[in-house]
């Protein structure tokens, strides 16, 4: 069972060189809501930029 929940895992997470607003629009196709409804912030509260990648968004995080 363990290898097949890491096969989804797969498909759940946002690859490194994502960019932020493919992201907020995948999440709002994927769960039918409304355009500009899903923001991802920064560490310190605000609105990450649209062309930030997913893997410095995540350095962020980590420091």
């Amino acid at each position: 069972m363990a290898g097949r929940e890491e096969e989804g895992r797969r498909f759940r997470n946002a690859r490194n060189d994502a960019r932020v607003d493919s992201i907020e629009k995948r999440i709002e196709k994927d769960y039918g809501l409304p355009a500009g409804s899903i923001q991802l912030n920064r560490a310190d509260g605000g609105n990450a930029r649209g062309d930030k990648k997913m893997s410095n968004l995540r350095k962020e995080y980590n420091k």
